[in-house]
């Protein structure tokens, strides 16, 4: 079930929000050049890319489908480019943990690159588009896959810091406190992909939002 956060009224109007989403433009693609896949994951190169040796293959899913699953074979990565959708790890005994709620510009996948399949499962909670990054290109001596290994380890360097900041507010803060912190998080996220930070939509439900923070707790309407 979605949920409905209003953290008070919003003051734009729904055109004028629709215009400043557009930053980074979301509309359906085949493909990608190595600019556009720079220019959504935010890389700033001063150095003269080839755009057009390139091209990566959007690829489309239904909400509830699963781009991955755990022990998959893993020969490229993705970075979605809408829609959001929800990481998970399960033990032997089939207990699910959720790990993540990514969403657009956020680069998934990189667990199964260590060693060749993923350990971790991603499904679309909305329908989603996601930008497929063959892991060849990852591993490339150009300058475009040079500069994108560089990106790469900066992301994955966040992400361990993001994971210890998760770690530490599901072992030690109430559950008020954990919500809260969780809301915020999203609050910023969305901010930064022009969207409203007031107003939003929930794509995951209570039981999710629960087993991502540690606790069976569910949100209030």
């Amino acid at each position: 079930m979605e949920t409905l956060i209003r953290f008070s009224t919003d003051e734009l109007g729904l055109e004028a929000l629709k215009a400043k989403s557009r930053s980074i433009d979301n509309l359906p693609r085949i493909s990608s050049s190595t600019e556009q896949l720079f220019a959504l994951c935010g890389i700033e190169s001063r150095q003269n890319l080839n755009s057009s040796i390139h091209k990566f293959l959007h690829v489309r899913i239904k909400a509830g489908r699963h781009i991955y699953l755990s022990n998959d074979k893993c020969e490229m990565i993705y970075l979605v480019y809408s829609g959001f959708l929800k990481s998970t790890w399960a033990d032997t005994n089939g207990n699910e943990k959720v790990l993540n709620f990514p969403m657009k510009g956020e680069m998934v996948g990189v667990d199964g690159i260590a060693h060749g399949k993923f350990a971790n499962s991603l499904k679309a909670l909305t329908d989603s588009e996601l930008i497929a990054i063959p892991l060849e290109f990852c591993k490339g001596q150009n300058i475009e896959s040079e500069i994108f290994r560089n990106h790469m380890i900066s992301v994955m360097s966040q992400q361990l810091v993001n994971e210890q900041k998760s770690s530490f507010i599901i072992s030690s803060l109430p559950v008020d406190a954990k919500v809260a912190k969780f809301l915020l998080s999203l609050s910023f996220k969305f901010k930064s992909l022009g969207y409203s930070e007031k107003s939003f939509l929930l794509r995951m439900s209570r039981e999710e939002i629960g087993s991502y923070l540690g606790t069976s707790t569910r949100l209030k309407s």
